[in-house]
């Protein structure tokens, strides 16, 4: 869910709590992919409706390949 937002500082504390061990590789590559940072900011501001499609592809993506890698 913190990788909806917008921005790009979550993703900082998904590689420290990965540094530390706290949390799986695949956590951290699928927040990578969902993670979009700042550049979405211009897409909210032309088309919401992009910007929704968008986030659910990512979504959808990064739950897919997060998944499988927890599997492997």
């Amino acid at each position: 869910m913190v990788g909806i937002l917008p921005e790009s500082g979550p993703h900082l504390i998904f590689v420290t709590l990965f540094a530390s061990g706290t949390i799986p590789f695949s956590i951290l590559i699928a927040n990578s992919i969902v993670q979009d940072g700042h550049g979405t900011i211009p897409l909210l501001a032309l088309s919401k409706k992009s910007f929704i499609y968008l986030k659910i592809i990512n979504l959808a993506i990064g739950l897919l390949v997060g998944s499988i890698s927890l599997i492997i």
